[in-house]
């Protein structure tokens, strides 16, 4: 593959994520606004979780910004970075289904760590369910604006309602119809009237000014925005993807490379206990334990990483037993070099790749078994959304709502699928 060909693909990666991040640039600069506030009051203390979460995508969405600005200007040769040279360079040997998987996992990775800022809602914010709920996708509802009242709320605290209360919303009245009687307004919705003077609502000219909210991806039964939960559902997904993969890699090759490289007593031992761990049905091994120690993030985790472990430890094992044999091993054992550091310093770096191909696979196998879980109701409880949850959602209102099945779905397809392409990509360079 060429390197024109890399560098336009990269572009249009670049640029689509940072497009999703400019969708959201009047977060980004109330989060600017925030963050400067805080800085300069020397509080930089975060009541809630959801500030620091906020700060957190906040910062992140600058990084990916600046990446993007950066790469445009390496691009039209405005600036020359040795980074992104040597980034095209090395990607140039790969193939094009590694390459794809790659584009979709910066995607994902996006997405996952600028949820706050993306999101076009709360996942769990609802208002007026009557009026919102079941919504199509693309389908919109109004409302109108009451004016804003005289308040002694500081700046800082009105920056906080509106990132973290929702309070842009409090002003808002959604409605079905209209009717205006002289200086009366009146709103109808489910049958029910909503009274205001018309100096009470945003308005020109002595009439209304009527807003709409599209709902991209629609609305749950509780009114929900779909694409908020979705998001979150992604990252929910990903995060416990990426960090019971790590548990495993960390318990498998400690076990794998400890076996494989001191032998004998040890590694009999130790292949029994993966043998004894291999010969419980994974799924209802994760089941028995969720049932006994409850449901949480933190305990699926490392329910889904001990759970699969023992076939990282297997490959480990076998490629440090194929590694052992080799002259330089050898030479390195007779000369004194402790066993340890030859693990660290040589059977790991060659023995690596295998591995990651196995845990780039068994990522894909574990956001699918968590989605399993929560359909069934044992997996992240509501309202935390996950994308199993909202399937689960779909089927319960499929006959008057598909499109909530159809699109988280697509979202799980998708992030199996990228995962997927990147372990096919690796295995295939790895022949070559």
């Amino acid at each position: 593959m060429t390197e024109k060909k890399i560098n336009i693909n990269l572009f249009a990666v670049l640029i689509f994520t940072s497009g999703l991040l400019v969708l959201s640039i009047d977060k980004i600069f109330l989060g600017l606004k925030f963050l400067y506030f805080k800085i300069s009051s020397l509080d930089l203390s975060f009541g809630q979780i959801q500030e620091l979460d906020f700060i957190s995508g906040l910062l992140f969405s600058l990084v990916f910004i600046i990446l993007t600005i950066l790469f445009v200007l390496n691009y039209f040769k405005l600036l020359k970075l040795k980074l992104f040279e040597k980034l095209t360079h090395s990607l140039r040997k790969v193939n094009t289904e590694f390459l794809i998987g790659i584009d979709l996992a910066y995607i994902l990775i996006v997405i996952t760590l600028t949820a706050p800022i993306i999101s076009p809602d709360n996942p769990s914010f609802h208002k007026d369910i009557q009026l919102t709920k079941f919504l199509k996708p693309l389908e919109s509802v109004k409302y109108v604006k009451l004016k804003s009242k005289e308040s002694r709320l500081s700046e800082l605290e009105k920056i906080e309602k509106i990132l973290f209360e929702s309070f842009n919303e409090e002003n808002k009245i959604y409605f079905e119809q209209m009717k205006i009687e002289g200086s009366s307004v009146h709103l109808i919705k489910n049958m029910l009237i909503d009274k205001f003077s018309i100096d009470e609502i945003e308005n020109e000219n002595g009439k209304p000014n009527i807003y709409s909210k599209v709902f991209l991806l629609g609305t749950d039964e509780f009114g929900r925005d779909l694409l908020s939960r979705i998001i979150y559902g992604i990252r929910i997904s990903f995060f416990i993807g990426v960090l019971s993969v790590f548990v495993s890699f960390l318990l498998g090759s400690l076990i794998g490379y400890s076996a494989g490289v001191f032998g004998g007593f040890i590694d009999n031992l130790l292949m029994r206990a993966v043998d004894f761990f291999l010969s419980f049905p994974i799924l209802f091994f994760v089941i028995f334990l969720i049932a006994f120690l409850g449901n949480s993030i933190l305990l699926l985790i490392l329910v889904f990483g001990f759970s699969g472990w023992m076939f990282i430890a297997r490959l480990a094992r076998n490629e440090t037993l194929a590694c052992m044999k080799k002259e330089f091993v050898q030479t390195l054992l007779l000369v004194g070099q402790k066993k340890f550091k030859i693990v660290l310093n040589h059977i790991l770096p060659n023995t690596f790749a295998p591995i990651l191909i196995t845990l780039i696979f068994q990522f894909s196998n574990v956001v699918i078994a968590e989605s399993a879980l929560s359909f069934l109701g044992l997996g992240v409880q509501p309202p935390t959304p996950t994308l199993g949850g909202i399937i689960k959602t779909g089927y319960d209102y499929f006959s008057s709502a598909s499109w909530i099945s159809f699109s988280s779905g697509f979202a799980l397809i998708i992030i199996v699928l990228t995962f997927n392409l990147i372990g096919e990509g690796l295995k295939k360079s790895d022949l070559k």
